[in-house]
């Protein structure tokens, strides 16, 4: 890390690494009981309009999601392209938990989602720029 690195650099970067842990290890502990986590997704959506079928398959896809966009986001490749599919991958969240009524939950990934929002609108597009 170099001494010369400016505060906005260095404060984007470490925010970076964090949302890049965050999520990283999201995916990382659930993938050993993925089949629990997939049963429970079913659970908390068995009783809204979604159909088992488009759950499950999004259930089984959201770790290996968490984990690629963790790992990106620690190794800084395609770092804007990556927190656009974070983006994304949190409004799917939001649109699910606001089906299943968690409403807590719900208020937690718009946190995420503002966080999320400062990391691309203050990345530039010249990753070497971010670079620590």
């Amino acid at each position: 890390m170099s001494i010369k690195t400016n505060n906005k650099t260095l404060a984007i970067n470490l925010l970076r690494i964090s949302f890049g842990i965050n999520f990283f290890f999201h995916g990382i502990v659930r993938l050993p009981n993925l089949e629990g986590f997939v049963m429970g997704m079913q659970n908390t959506f068995q009783n809204t309009f979604l159909p088992t079928i488009l759950v499950t398959p999004m259930a089984y896809a959201i770790p290996i999601a968490e984990l690629i966009i963790g790992l990106l986001l620690l190794i800084n490749k395609f770092t804007r392209e990556t927190l656009i599919a974070t983006f994304i991958l949190m409004n799917i969240l939001v649109t699910g938990s606001c089906i299943a009524q968690k409403w807590d939950v719900v208020g937690l990934q718009a946190t995420y989602i503002g966080f999320l929002f400062l990391l691309l609108y203050f990345t530039t597009d010249n990753s070497s720029s971010t670079k620590i």
